[in-house]
Order: structure tokens, then C-alpha cells, then sequence
């Protein structure tokens, strides 16, 4: 029977605080006497206020008797775990309450009316129902009320707004909370990932949580935001609501059109401040702050190009020669190598020049006065980088 599992809670629950203070309850009888009257000062609640501030006097809400599949809520949850708020010395109190026997709690029993698994404690009819009128008093719904300290969160919606949380659902995040435990410690979750490790076949699938963020409620007073809250540690889990990240699939440029295209769409904020710059000292004199800070942008340009050349030489072999408009064979043998073909400084010197023209001709559209002389140091500084890529290459090989 449950009621006897149950009662053989109750007792190893009592005994252990007797032990922990000898001779302040004689017996069981007593504890559950004072029990009784200590009850009052905590109430049963899925949802608490004292995890917005800790000093807010608002009533927790307790959400029972509903059912709700179209939302992620407190109400969608199968099991909700019962959570308690109020003067935390009486949290000895909640956790009685919360005692099971065979899946059953006392607190369910005493929701009934029903003092079973206390009987065989008690000396007297009168006394187990005093126990049973005592603590029931925690499990009673107390007149609601709000503090202006209390924070709640709306969303816009039409012309007003929408009250999403009224309260923190303590309950809710609980559930959360254990869950991701689970999948992340559990003994399973860990086996999973040792076999993962030792590139071994295992029946339990590995669930990740990208981006997980971790938030603390209660600092070195956890206990005094709510039952639950002290029992993980103050700690509770945010789920990542960042948009997915979109990431393109590398696709071969259909020309050498379409190559500077996709290239000037990677660097454009660095084109622009390149643009911005000079444009700022285009009537200062051309000291070394100027030339550094111009080199360093050229050379993020220039890295972005060496970089997109680098992905575009991963892609399977003979891809140029099937674009929809020929490419040069500078470009071929620098994009798309047969058989790992190096660049020669010749060609090295072609690609600067079409580097260069590129350039000059975007920025030209802000600074009219940039021509031949830009031009060719954008040449000679690309040609250099790719004589040194060239050379690292040959070095490693």
C-alpha cells in the first residue's frame, strides 16, 4: 500500500531531524505538532515573485486544473513540480510535504483530506486532524496580490500589449532546468559522449544546447527566493532565441564578372571605410599614420580576396572550365590549379593589376582625383602577398 510505503517516509524524514537535534522532539508526534504550526508560513505555488527582486511583496500564483497543449507554459507540463515560497526556515516543512510513496506525496493525500500516512504517528483522531487542518494551510491559495516592485513582461501586439509573464514561472523552469541537466550529466548523456569520443556506436542520442546562458537568482540567499530555486543552486537555464545563423553554400562564380562581384559583397564595410578615410585626408599631408592606416585597410582587402581564392581552390577540380562565360587563364590557374599548379610571378603581377583596377575603380566613385599612381600600388602590394603565399606554400610542401 502506499500509505505505509509513505509512512515509512515519514518517519526516516523525522528521524533524520531528531538525530541532527537530540531531545527537542521526543517524539515523532511532537515534530509534526510543531510542523503544524509552522506550516502557514509557506505557500504552494508554481509560479514566485522573488525572482524578478527579492524584495517584492507580491502573492506567488499557484496554476492547477489547467491543461494546455498549444504553448510552451506551466500548464503544458505532464508532471509540474511543486514549488513553495515564504519563510525559508520552514522549508523542512515543504520538503515533508513534498515526501512520496509509491509516486504519491503527503501533500496530495492532505489536498484530499485524507491523513492516512500520518495515523499511525498520531495519539488521538483529534490530533491527526489538526495535523491534516495545519498542514493543508500551506496548500491553500492566499488573496492575490501585486508590489511595485514586481516585474512583468509584455509584448507589443496590435495597438496595445500582450502580458506575457506576470510572474516567474518557477515551476516551468524548473522542469527546464532538469531536463537539460539530464541531457547534458545524466549518466547516459555522459555515455553517449565517451562513445562519441572512442568513435563507438550507442543506442542514446547526444543533445546539445547551442549558446546555453546560465542565470542566478538569490546571490548567497538562494533559499529565500523559493524552495525549488535552492534546490538548483539559485541557477536556472535561458534557451538560445537567436535567429539560425544562415550559412551559404561555397558555389563556383559563373565568371570573372561575377567573382569580383561576390567579392566586393564580403569586404563592402571595409571598401566603404577605406573610401571614408582617404576621403578625410584627402587635403592632409601623406605622413606615416595616413600611410599605415591605408595599408592596413588595403591589406584586410587583400586578405578577404587571398581568402575567397583559398575556398574557391577547395572546390572540385576543372570547375573554371565549365562556367558560363570563359575565364582568363590567369584566373583559371590561380583559382581552380591543375594538378597544384603555382602561380608565377607573371601572373602574380596580372592578378595585382585586375586587383588593382578593381579598387580603383570603386573608389573612384567617391574620390575622383585616384588614377594611375594608386593603381599600381595596389599592384605591386597584391602581387607581393601573393609571391609570399607562394612561397609559404613551396616551404610546407
Amino acid at each position: 500500500m502506499s500509505e505505509t510505503t509513505l509512512s515509512s517516509a515519514i518517519d526516516d524524514y523525522i528521524s533524520a531531524r531528531q538525530e541532527a537535534k537530540p531531545g527537542k522532539w521526543p517524539t515523532k508526534a511532537d515534530w509534526l505538532d510543531e510542523a503544524t504550526k509552522r506550516a502557514w508560513q509557506i505557500t504552494w505555488v508554481t509560479h514566485a515573485p522573488k525572482y524578478t527582486h527579492a524584495d517584492s511583496k507580491s502573492s506567488g500564483y499557484l496554476v492547477a486544473g489547467i491543461s494546455s497543449s498549444q504553448y510552451v507554459s506551466t500548464a503544458a507540463l505532464a508532471v509540474c513540480t511543486a514549488d513553495f515560497i515564504g519563510n525559508s526556515a520552514t522549508h523542512d516543512v515543504a520538503n515533508f510535504l513534498l515526501l512520496k510513496g509509491d509516486g504519491h506525496r503527503l501533500m496530495d493525500y492532505l489536498l484530499e483530506g485524507n491523513g492516512e500516512p500520518l495515523k499511525v504517528f498520531s495519539r488521538s483522531t483529534e490530533q491527526l486532524h489538526s495535523w491534516i487542518d495545519g498542514l493543508s494551510n500551506s496548500l491553500k491559495s492566499n488573496e492575490v496580490v501585486t508590489h511595485a516592485l514586481a516585474k512583468q513582461t509584455y509584448f507589443p501586439a496590435d495597438s496595445g500589449y500582450h502580458l506575457l509573464s506576470p510572474l516567474f514561472a518557477s515551476s516551468l523552469c524548473h522542469a527546464l532546468y532538469q531536463r537539460i541537466e539530464q541531457a547534458r550529466f545524466g549518466d547516459e548523456a555522459k555515455a553517449a559522449r565517451d562513445a562519441r569520443r572512442k568513435n563507438e556506436h550507442f543506442e542514446v542520442a547526444i543533445v546539445d544546447f547551442p549558446h546555453l546562458a546560465e542565470q542566478h537568482f538569490g546571490g548567497a540567499n538562494q533559499q529565500n527566493v523559493s524552495l525549488l530555486n535552492s534546490k538548483r543552486n539559485g541557477r536556472a537555464y535561458l534557451l538560445s532565441c537567436q535567429p539560425p545563423a544562415w550559412q551559404d553554400r561555397l558555389t563556383a562564380p559563373e565568371s570573372e564578372e561575377h567573382f569580383w562581384k561576390r567579392y566586393e559583397h564580403r569586404v563592402a564595410a571595409t571598401l566603404r571605410e577605406l573610401g571614408r578615410f582617404l576621403k578625410s585626408v584627402q587635403q592632409a599631408d601623406n605622413n606615416d599614420a595616413i600611410k599605415q592606416r591605408r595599408a592596413g585597410l588595403v591589406d584586410d582587402l587583400m586578405g578577404a580576396l587571398l581568402s575567397y581564392a583559398a575556398e574557391l581552390r577547395s572546390l572540385p577540380s576543372g570547375w573554371s572550365r565549365e562556367t558560363a562565360e570563359p575565364m582568363s587563364e590567369v584566373f583559371c590557374c590561380w583559382l581552380d590549379p591543375v594538378n597544384d599548379q603555382a602561380l608565377s610571378d607573371e601572373q602574380a603581377n596580372r592578378i595585382g593589376l585586375e586587383f588593382g583596377r578593381w579598387l580603383n575603380k570603386r573608389l573612384q566613385k567617391q574620390l575622383a582625383h585616384i588614377g594611375d599612381a594608386e593603381w599600381h600600388v595596389w599592384r605591386r602590394m597584391l602581387a607581393r602577398q601573393l609571391r609570399l603565399l607562394k612561397q609559404d606554400l613551396e616551404q610546407w610542401a
